[in-house]
């Protein structure tokens, strides 16, 4: 991906794994981040590595002045988020989050559609996402061992859509998830959720790895009912970059909403973003210092199924020392 985007240049790789550095071809391949950047000149860092690894692989990469494209989520604990963010701010870099969900063409109309007032006040809103996951990690991923999985791995995606979607932010969450016997996950692959966003409209959140009925797409199905009106996005099953939304005015059938072209979609315009900051074309869309409000409401997800009561996501945060 990065060998093919316009204006970036793939200076060299890093991976303790010899093999992975023999599929470079002819990029320098390094065992180790302070190796590589102690050899090579760059201005950014990709961080592809687990989830855990993270905080500690970014902020080598910014204290050594260099900007950051992380792949979500940002770290695996809010102290840790915001201390990137805190380390960021202070080497003057950007870290940007590899959202790469906002970026395509369906999404995009459905953000336009709602910061046009089209729906009016919002009444409510309901996301559900339902994938059969048994066979399609290797038998060995982690994905089926870890605690949480589908929040952890899949969730963060669509509490990023909705808060980008709506420009509200998750006030609390309420969530229950399960075990599937029939599935390779040990732990819980399936979760329901009550979400309250600003301005007291409730989300339900539904989310299934291990689904016995009809799969929806990655992005999952919304219905978002306003007092004009509501918007249905239904995704394609196999391409999240394709599907239709239609926006219905009560007492009106549903029309199709047109979609622009994007020059640049998934994790290709993620790159885009973070090189366009560094240019100096502003601050970048999903920033740290946002995306640590979507990393919250997943950590608080989390917490409300651990402990059975409501999470208060402000005040998670605020514990965390974010500025509010």
């Amino acid at each position: 991906m990065v060998r093919e985007a316009p204006g970036v240049e793939l200076a060299a790789v890093v991976d303790p794994d010899q093999s992975a550095l023999g599929q470079a071809d002819a990029i320098p391949g390094y065992a180790s981040l302070n190796e590589a950047l102690a050899a090579v000149e760059c201005d950014a860092v990709l961080v592809a590595s687990p989830p855990r690894t993270h905080h500690a692989v970014a902020k080598t990469a910014l204290e050594a002045g260099k900007h950051v494209l992380c792949e979500k989520p940002l770290a695996t604990s809010l102290e840790d988020a915001l201390d990137l963010v805190g380390t960021a701010d202070r080497a003057e870099r950007f870290v940007v989050v590899s959202q790469n969900y906002r970026y395509n063409a369906p999404f995009r109309v459905v953000r336009r559609v709602l910061e046009e007032g089209h729906l009016g006040d919002l009444a409510s809103i309901s996301v559900q996402c339902m994938r059969d996951t048994r066979t399609l990690f290797a038998p060995d991923d982690f994905r089926y061992s870890m605690l949480h999985p589908y929040v952890l791995d899949m969730s963060i995606h669509h509490f990023d859509l909705i808060r980008a979607a709506t420009g509200r932010e998750v006030r609390s969450v309420f969530a229950r998830s399960w075990r599937v016997p029939d599935s390779p996950f040990v732990h819980h692959p399936a979760v329901v959720a009550v979400l309250d966003l600003d301005g007291g409209v409730p989300l339900v959140y539904e989310g299934d790895w291990t689904t016995r009925g009809p799969e929806t797409s990655w992005n999952g199905e919304w219905e978002i009912v306003g007092e004009r009106g509501r918007l249905l996005w239904r995704g394609d099953r196999e391409d999240r970059g394709t599907g239709e939304v239609l926006l219905q005015s009560w007492g009106e059938e549903p029309r199709p909403v047109e979609q622009e072209n994007l020059e640049f979609v998934e994790r290709m315009a993620t790159v885009q973003t973070l090189r366009e900051a560094i240019e100096g074309g502003g601050w970048p869309e999903t920033a740290a210092a946002d995306n640590v409000k979507s990393l919250a409401v997943v950590l608080g997800c989390v917490t409300s199924i651990e402990n059975g009561d409501r999470v208060d996501v402000a005040a998670l945060l605020a514990a965390g020392g974010a500025k509010l």
